[in-house]
């Protein structure tokens, strides 16, 4: 079947209109938003008598353990709330801050928890006398006691202390510490006064720091235990004090060398994406060094054409240079054929062995100067992940915050593995999925990036023979990849969710773990993955990890990006994900609503990520919207599919359509860290002012289930925004008939006001997305009609070169 470009929809011409949203299209009613009192006020009144016991013991101590040496200007207490939902910033945070002299600093588990800063201790004992008076009536049945309604809405409160600043043991600290800053819009100068008095706290100690001003955090490079805990307990504007230890590789003793090998790389001379590989360097003398684009300006620690991590000294960086330049054809060959390259590496070294400590500010820093050096480059793979797990429901760290802020900033687009889970061998003796209930499996920062695409491990090898790993099938995820740490249902109710918020996005191949006898499990060489080594006397040696799966979702990123050079990353990103599909990975009962979580939107389909044929025709709409608009196109399909006889009336067509967007994420509020909304559903040939109508008057809806992909209809306490999204459509004859072969994509945006201070000043107005629509004919007898006929009757052109290259070896990717 011959491959075919994919088609863009040109979008001022197929646009049919642009109307303001109105939230009224069949959800529940708005009372729904309404704050819930808990019923049970007994056992809330016990809570907070022993919160407030606990409070002011706590204030006292933490009060006394002060150093009034240290002549500090201000002493500032901080308070975390818990509330019994979700806190309305749009409508309470005035209200706290005048009455009770809180001034809220950021939001946590999507708005149920709450950090507030004591402005006015007068004020606030206020508040603590009203926590009182229920108290006393609740619990000593006072009837007549009268309290503000406000206390109901309160779950549990206690003082900032250091257990909850400091995020690793502070017995084990060493390396580089990052402090994050408190902001206090409304009393900067109190901060500002008090961050004096700590940098001359450091100077006089000789801690050698970096102030990351624009991001509002310090580094500290090998602050004592002793150091840090007085700088906590004394400088009372630190929200989070996190170590950046990391880990890039398993430890062990295998990665078997297989042979020499070498490599005839026939095209090192064209004119190739350059995927920038953030990672422990690319040796220069390594069978890839043909693909080494020849600059040594980017590194963090040493040579960067110097790649000694790993066991043996095989390197990490260059293996994943070679996954990512050389993709999988080439491996599954084992390189005995002339090789043909699809990108060229830049090597960004950040260290030189598995385990260690990340300079963050410096290493950002280094990201921006390769764009300014290299303004073309799009693509980038990061390996590296810091080495503790994330908690359920933790929020994003600043690190996550700054590549985010990079991605959306360069129009960018990061592959970040989910990074490798190495208890998995000792904690399992066979292949179980429920494993994944564990909070150990979570993944580690920064897999948890939004603008950017996270990929975890599926078994597959990459090998022309049977398959020899433990898991269900090759398309399964390995034991060792991670999960994503997000779970809603603990936070939201049933019927109030986002089904797109998971990570991580894809699963790739990264080879799987072996039977080392009957009953436990090791890395087996029959399951791993052949890869480039450093040293070329040796060639090739074997290896697994996540780390081996993202650089092959890079590189067919890479792919894309040679056929469609004008495509904006956030475009890779969705062609990729739509083409992923879960269909060969079935869970089981018990661990099903993991499936997202740990597997993404399933394992890839390389052939239409990059390719439409002639019953698969791929549509990439490119556009923007703005703060409460809706846009409305017409897809119009062929009249053959409803005039010819197809062999069958039900599922003749497939629609899959994945939306991606970048935004520029939001500090201190988990919830509204995306504030942008945009969502997209496909719908009847209506007009869009009938789209937006109740379903009473005007139902819509071409399928009972099929809504819009996340909802935006809670403005006061909203879900988590989403910016992946993904929708499948089965199309029946009726289906078409019925609305004159024409249905109506719509898209529509909603920027929220749960934001702390709002929008910072000078926010995008308008935001960009990236929609890919595969259109695919799904009959007994494909017909061979559909990519052109959908050309005839829709605003459609083909993408890039019509002479270009399309007979790449891509048809035999899917391993």
């Amino acid at each position: 079947m011959p491959n075919k470009k994919h088609l863009r929809l040109l979008s001022e011409q197929q646009l049919e209109k642009v109307i303001p949203m109105k939230f009224k299209y069949g959800f529940a009613p708005e009372n729904e938003e309404e704050e819930e009192e808990p019923k049970n006020y007994y056992k809330v009144a016990q809570t907070l008598r022993i919160d407030r016991e606990r409070f002011y013991r706590h204030s006292e101590i933490k009060n006394e353990r002060r150093n009034k040496s240290l002549s500090v200007p201000h002493y500032i207490d901080h308070v975390l709330f818990t509330f019994q939902g979700q806190f309305v910033i749009s409508d309470f945070f005035k209200k706290y801050y005048n009455d009770f002299g809180l001034e809220a600093i950021a939001f946590y588990d999507f708005g149920k928890k709450g950090l507030f800063t004591i402005i006015d201790h007068k004020k606030f004992q206020v508040f603590m006398n009203e926590v009182y008076k229920f108290i006393q009536r609740e619990l000593n049945h006072i009837e007549d006691l009268e309290y503000e309604k406000y206390v109901l809405y309160l779950a549990s409160f206690k003082l900032l202390q250091i257990r909850e600043i400091v995020k690793f043991r502070l017995d084990q600290a060493q390396g580089l510490v990052y402090l994050s800053l408190i902001d206090l819009p409304l009393h900067e100068e109190l901060k500002t006064v008090i961050l004096e008095s700590l940098f001359a706290y450091l100077q006089e100690k000789d801690v050698v720091f970096k102030f990351d001003e624009p991001n509002d955090r310090l580094e500290l490079n090998n602050p004592t235990p002793e150091i840090l805990q007085e700088i906590i307990e004394n400088f009372d504007i630190i929200e989070s004090a996190t170590n950046s230890a990391f880990t890039t590789v398993r430890p062990g003793e295998f990665n078997t060398v297989t042979r020499e090998q070498g490599i005839n790389i026939v095209n090192a001379d064209e004119d190739l994406p350059i995927i920038g590989i953030i990672d422990t360097g690319i040796s220069s003398t390594s069978a890839i060094a043909p693909l080494l684009i020849n600059d040594r300006s980017f590194s963090l620690n040493g040579d960067p054409f110097i790649d000694t991590a790993n066991f043996q000294r095989n390197g990490h960086g260059t293996p994943v240079a070679g996954l990512a330049t050389l993709g999988k054809i080439n491996h599954l060959n084992q390189f005995n054929e002339d090789v043909i390259a699809d990108a060229k590496a830049l090597s960004i070294k950040i260290s030189n062995g598995a385990t260690g400590y990340i300079s963050e500010i410096d290493l950002v820093k280094m990201l921006y100067d390769v764009k300014a050096k290299y303004p073309k480059i799009k693509l980038f793979t990061l390996t590296t992940c810091y080495d503790r797990h994330k908690t359920v429901n933790e929020t994003f760290s600043d690190y996550t915050f700054l590549l985010d802020k990079f991605a959306h900033e360069t129009d960018s687009l990061i592959f970040i593995c989910t990074a490798n889970n190495n208890d998995a061998i000792n904690d399992n003796s066979s292949y179980d999925l429920s494993y994944f209930h564990s909070e150990k499996t979570n993944i580690c920062t920064p897999a948890d990036s939004m603008n950017n695409l996270t990929v975890g491990a599926a078994a597959d090898n990459i090998a022309n023979r049977p398959f020899c790993g433990i898991a269900d099938g090759r398309e399964f995820p390995t034991l060792f990849s991670r999960k994503g740490n997000i779970d809603l249902s603990l936070i939201f109710s049933r019927n109030k969710t986002n089904k797109n918020y998971f990570k991580p996005d894809v699963i790739e191949s990264g080879g799987d773990l072996g039977y080392y006898n009957a009953t436990s499990l090791d890395y087996m060489d029959d399951a791993m993955i052949d890869l480039i080594s450093a040293r070329p006397e040796i060639g090739l040696f074997k290896d697994v990890g996540t780390s081996f799966s993202t650089p092959l979702i890079a590189n067919l990123a890479a792919k894309i990006q040679k056929q469609y050079p004008e495509l904006y990353p956030q475009t890779i990103k969705a062609l990729i994900i739509n083409s992923a599909s879960l269909n060969k990975i079935p869970f089981d009962t018990s661990v099903s609503k993991l499936r997202n979580r740990v597997a993404g939107h399933g394992y890839i389909d390389n052939f239409k990520s990059v390719f439409s044929n002639e019953n698969s025709a791929t549509l990439i709409l490119e556009d923007s919207i703005s703060d409460d608009d809706l846009k409305v196109y017409p897809i119009n399909f062929p009249q053959y599919l409803t005039q010819t006889d197809l062999g069958k009336q039900r599922g003749i067509v497939k629609v899959t359509a994945t939306l991606c967007f970048s935004f520029l994420p939001i500090k201190n509020n988990q919830l509204s860290y995306n504030p942008i909304h945009i969502a997209f559903s496909i719908f009847k040939n209506h007009e869009a002012e009938d789209i937006i109508k109740p379903k009473g008057e005007v139902n819509s809806n071409l399928k009972a289930g099929l809504t819009w992909s996340q909802n935006g209809r809670f403005k006061t306490k909203p879900i988590p925004y989403s910016n992946t999204q993904k929708l499948e459509l089965n199309v029946n004859v009726n289906d078409l008939a019925n609305e004159e072969n024409t249905f109506k994509l719509a898209v529509h945006c909603l920027v929220t006001d749960q934001i702390i201070g709002e929008l910072p000043a000078g926010y995008p107005k308008d935001f960009s997305f990236s929609l890919v629509i595969n259109i695919e004919e799904t009959t007994r007898n494909q017909t061979g009609l559909l990519y052109d006929e959908i050309q005839l009757i829709n605003n459609l052109e083909v993408i890039g070169d019509l002479d270009a290259d399309t007979t790449i070896e891509i048809d035999s990717l899917d391993v």
